[in-house]
């Protein structure tokens, strides 16, 4: 059935802030500093209004004249706290970001022992001045496990544990959650809801506000999102999720 919608909400999904490294077996994932301000503005520009991943969930806060968008990054890489978040606080913005409670102040193992790159993870402090900040915390398990693939056992210990991880370190409940390399299915969102989780994030593409909200799909920013390609991406998310304008 086609939807027709005045106003879009779109959660953008980062990783890793930097310049592409060609060895890098996800190289795509790389999104330069400079690129990634110039989303910002380009956004900005064309009437889309920055806001929080909660804002974009409150219903009761949407418009049907207002194009808004949520920023989220994957893993809590260092690159994103050094390059990504002082531009989102210059621009009063904020964002919500998916820890890995056990590569906390390490490295991204779970790509390392695939061959691809090394790259540094947040510590516990910078979390932690981050979430005073106003930024919003997350989980994205312990291990960044392939959920689909362990026991209802370590299930549990992936999205509770983590979660109970993070808490310790900010200080406040976290209530979103991502699904490592967006797998999901039925066993996996129950176990996310039995947790505490209020919302979890997906990997989908589609716009935000038409989905169950332990399903949230999101637009992946790439190294080439352009403001026009951005938009592009953005326009696929409005037909996928079956808007017409």
């Amino acid at each position: 059935m086609k939807k027709t919608l005045t106003g879009t909400d779109v959660v953008l999904l980062y990783h890793r802030i930097g310049r592409p490294k060609l060895s890098s077996l996800v190289a795509g994932q790389y999104v330069a500093p400079w690129l990634l301000k110039s989303e910002l503005n380009y956004l900005a520009a064309n009437n889309w209004s920055g806001v929080s991943l909660a804002d974009i969930l409150d219903r009761g806060k949407a418009s049907p004249e207002k194009n808004r968008f949520a920023i989220t990054f994957d893993d809590a890489y260092l690159s994103a706290y050094e390059h990504a978040c002082p531009a989102l606080i210059d621009r009063n913005m904020s964002a919500t970001i998916y820890v890995v409670s056990g590569a906390i102040g390490g490295i991204n193992e779970w790509d390392s022992r695939a061959g691809d790159q090394c790259e540094s993870i947040m510590n516990a402090a910078q979390i932690r001045e981050l979430s005073d900040a106003g930024f919003e915390i997350g989980s994205h398990t312990i291990t960044h496990a392939h959920l689909t693939d362990i026991s209802d056992e370590q299930l549990q210990q992936e999205v509770t544990d983590s979660k109970n991880a993070i808490e310790d370190i900010i200080g406040k409940e976290v209530v979103s959650f991502s699904y490592p390399y967006g797998n999901f299915d039925e066993r996996i969102v129950a176990a996310v809801k039995a947790a505490g989780y209020q919302n979890a994030v997906s990997a989908k593409l589609g716009v935000a506000g038409l989905s169950d909200i332990f399903e949230i799909p999101r637009v992946n920013v790439r190294w080439n999102a352009f403001g026009p390609l951005l938009m592009r991406k953005i326009n696929r998310a409005r037909k996928a999720s079956g808007i017409t304008h």
